[in-house]
This record gives C-alpha cells, structure tokens and sequence, in this order.
C-alpha cells in the first residue's frame, strides 16, 4: 500500500497577532505546572473534541475515547500513524487456511500496573464480555466472532462465522483488561479506577473538564519521553485554536478554516495530515433520472474537485478516484474515476434525454464535513454549468445521518465514510452489500466482491477491491469527492506524527 507522509508545516516566527476572541486562559487539570523554564517539557496538554462516555473499554466504543485508551490499555495490535499493522500485546498472528481462525501470539511477562499478570484468559475475558452484550458500543467490531478461548497462557484463538482477512485489525480497537480486578471491582467502580497494562496508568478523572495519565514505570514496552498527559474534552473550535496560541494547549484539532488564522504565528506550529475518509455524493441509482447510468455518469463528470480541493478547501484535501483514502488498508492506484470532461457530461446528458428535471441534493449543515454548506453549493454550480438542476435540501447532522441510515434519500446526498479500522472492509460492507445504508444500488456484483474480498490475502484481495472500486465507479454508484486532511494546532516545539485516524498517540512524541 502506498505511503502517504504527513505534512508538516512550521510557523514563521512573529508577535502573537490580535484574533479578535478572547484567549483560552488555562485548562483544569490534576498535575502540577510546566518544567522549568529552559527544561525540555515531558508533559503534554492536548484537547479532544468530545467528552469520552466512559473510561470502561468493555462498555465504551466511542471513537474520541481510544485517544485514552491507546496510553491506558494494551490491545492485541496497534495501528501505525500510517495505517499499518503492527504488534502490541501480541507478537504475532496466524489464521488457517480458509481465514476463519486466527490464533494470536501474547507477550510474555505482562502485567497491569496493579501487578497482575496479562495472559490468554484476560484477552478472552475481554472480548466474550463485549461479545455477551450485542447491543454494546464494541460489538459491531466482534460481529464476525463466533468463539474466543485461551488455547494457552499466551494464545487466543478466534472462531469466525465466515472467512474475515482483515480481522485482526479490528482487534487494534479492543483494549484488553485484567480479568480479575474487573470481575472483583465491577464495571462501574472499574470505569471510575480503570487498570491497565498501557505506557500510562490514570492518574485522575474529572469527566467533563480532564483526563490526566501518568508514564507507566512497570510498562513492558519502551518508556515513552513524555510523563504526564492531560486530555481535555474543548468542544469549541475557537477554544482549541485560542488554547494553544495562549499556551494553555499543546496540541489541538482544528478546522481546515482555521489553518490560516494560525499560519504565520509563532506562538504555534500547524500539522496537517490526509486523513482516512473520503468525502463523497451518494446516489439512489433507484430513483427518478438517476435510474440512467449516462446521468449518473455526467454527474461525476461535471464536477471540478480540484476547485474544491485548491479553491474552497485552501489545498488541505486531496482529489478522491475511489471509496477508499489512500492510506487505508485495500487502496489502490489502479483504480481510476471519469475524471472532469463537461463537454462529455453534456453529451451523455443529451443522449440520455435528461431535461432537466430537479434532482434532490442532501446535505448536513453542520457536523462531519466542514464547509459542508459551501461544498454543497459549490457542486451544486458545476452541474449547472452542464444543465444539470438539483434542489440543495440542508439538515442538521442528526436529521441527516438518519435519512441515510433509513435510506430515505431520493437524490443525491453529501456524506463521509473514515474506517475505524484503517481498512476498506467496513465501508465497503456499508456501500455494496445489500444491508448497506449507503447500498441504493442493491447490484449483486457488488455485494459478492466485498464478500470476496473477506476469503483471500495480500495482492489478490488488492485487486478485487481495485476491481469493485472501478466498477461502481463505472456504474455511477457514488462520486468520490476527496480525501480531507486532518489539521493541529500545536506547541512550536512540538515533534509528533499525527495519525490518518485522527486519534492521538503520543508514545513515540516529544518537545524539541
């Protein structure tokens, strides 16, 4: 799979210009202050956009809380900050031949920070408890388990109810905790103490206001520079950017708009990142004209990405040609979109006898895609060009996401897949297979090659993602609009490698 470095840009240095809002002036936590004027920090303050729900890994699945759990918690293996596999508390994994067992290699000699020793039995334990609860937050990660057991000490082994190649990399998204001490305590009383065998052990919670780790001296791993992290929930995008021009913030989320309100500052650096999803136009190829592949077809055709991407977004996002950003698992360059011709969208439409009937055009006016507004109407002008006449229909995020979900849409509609996993398996299952929310289309073809790519390895899986990927491009079944970049904020001294996930992980980071 391709590499895609992240992109860093380092701020010239310069007064702190006025920004018109007032300045984040501290942010709660439980350590005490900074080194020492003229000592390389070794603590960290970095700003999530979400409150966690929980601090229990067996109950709590929420995307915002493995910011946490990646310090706290060991799982079986680690996703890179480029999307790659790699070990954790398991050294290695093997499946059978038909990819429907996987057996897993532990470590030896782990312990939680309380000194109890992590073995094959904690694993299972961890995951049969989220696997005794379908409707928990992890679930759906574990759906495709049929048993889990502890062959040994130090190996688990999972049945599945079907071949899965990518399975283990869903294990990177289930912390492992020790049996014992979670059975003994309860969940309840372990969410508000959480014991973990991870980098960092808690130091306190406030929920709400801070979450504040502390380096794990017993960790089985490398001892991470940083000793102190504090992760605290900043809803507001002004807040975090202000957060970390006034210092009270090291590192922080912001906005593709915001990027150049802190360009040119040297209170802060800016890291910008291609993440992991790709904006892109779901189409019911089921309703009205769209039923014609020549329109769907011209649809893609008439519209300019590279003025969004270079125009709208400022260059913090890149063209899309598939369903899949490029840094996850099942990418491939070989898969190739209509490209920009509105010479031939016009003639497609005119040999399709398009009229230009109204076409319904979705969007959220808020939430996931920023700028969503101003993409929608950006589209919405290079289809006029073409002759192409869509009703803009804005919602709330909530009332949005439902409409997809209920497959209520009878348009076109603007939305966004990013696989937790950092693998094709779990958007292609949403936009090809027949219970998919995105799946108008309901085309066989579609539903047996992301089965197929389940059953096989390595190249051959590459290509029958290549293969589905070219096909809906061809049938017109979505238009891939771009891959946005992920943007911080931060300390200029700062040196750090943001995920593709957008999650933190601060283990291989330090201060300059």
């Amino acid at each position: 799979m391709p590499k895609h470095a992240r992109r860093r840009r380092l701020l010239a240095t310069g007064a702190l210009a006025a920004t018109g809002t007032l300045l984040l002036t501290s942010c709660a936590g439980g350590f005490d202050e900074a080194s020492a004027e003229g000592e390389t920090p070794t603590r960290i303050v970095a700003a999530i956009p979400t409150d966690p729900t929980s601090m229990d890994p067996i109950r709590s699945g929420a995307l915002v809380v493995l910011s946490v759990f990646f310090h706290t918690f060991d799982q079986l293996v680690a996703i890179t900050a480029d999307g790659e596999l790699a070990p954790k508390l398991a050294t290695e994994w093997t499946p059978n031949d038909d990819l429907t067992q996987w057996d897993f290699t532990l470590r030896e000699g782990v312990t939680a920070s309380n000194g109890e020793a992590i073995t094959a039995e904690d694993v299972a334990f961890s995951y049969q408890t989220i696997l005794d609860d379908p409707t928990g937050e992890n679930f759906a990660y574990l759906s495709s388990v049929s048993s889990v057991e502890a062959v040994d000490e130090l190996t688990v082994r999972f049945t599945l109810n079907s071949p899965f190649s990518a399975f283990p990399r869903n294990t990177s998204l289930i912390s492992v905790v020790p049996a014992d001490t979670y059975q003994e305590v309860g969940a309840d009383a372990f969410a508000q103490d959480p014991i973990g065998s991870g980098p960092y052990v808690f130091e306190s919670i406030q929920t709400g206001v801070t979450y504040d780790l502390a380096r794990n001296d017993d960790y089985w791993g490398e001892a991470p520079a940083i000793e102190q992290i504090s992760l605290q929930p900043v809803s507001s995008d002004e807040s975090r950017v202000n957060g970390v021009l006034s210092g009270s913030l090291d590192v922080a989320p912001i906005g593709p708009t915001q990027v150049s309100s802190v360009d040119g500052q040297g209170a802060a650096q800016v890291f910008s990142a291609l993440s992991n999803g790709v904006v892109f136009l779901g189409v019911n190829s089921t309703s009205g004209v769209l039923t014609d592949v020549r329109i769907r077809e011209a649809i893609a055709l008439a519209i300019d990405k590279d003025a969004i991407t270079g125009g709208l977004l400022g260059g913090l996002a890149e063209p899309a040609s598939a369903m899949l950003a490029p840094a996850v698992e099942g990418y491939s360059d070989d898969v190739t979109d209509p490209g920009f011709n509105q010479e031939r969208a016009r003639e497609l439409l005119a040999e399709a006898g398009y009229a230009g009937e109204s076409i319904p055009f979705d969007y959220a006016t808020d939430g996931r895609i920023p700028l969503s507004s101003e993409v929608a109407q950006t589209i919405q002008a290079s289809l006029a060009e073409v002759g192409i006449t869509v009703e803009l229909r804005g919602a709330d995020q909530q009332a949005h996401t439902l409409k997809i979900r209920s497959k209520e849409m009878q348009g076109i509609y603007l939305n966004t897949w990013a696989p937790s996993t950092v693998d094709g398996d779990l958007p292609l299952t949403d936009f090809y297979e027949t219970a998919g929310n995105n799946n108008y289309a309901q085309d066989p073809r579609t539903a047996e090659l992301a089965a197929e790519q389940r059953a096989v390895t390595g190249d051959e899986r590459l290509d029958v993602f290549a293969e589905l990927l070219n096909y809906s491009n061809e049938q017109g079944y979505f238009v891939p609009l771009y891959v946005p970049m992920n943007n911080y904020a931060a300390d200029p001294d700062l040196e750090w490698t943001p995920r593709a996930d957008g999650l933190f992980d601060f283990t291989q980071t330090s201060f300059r």
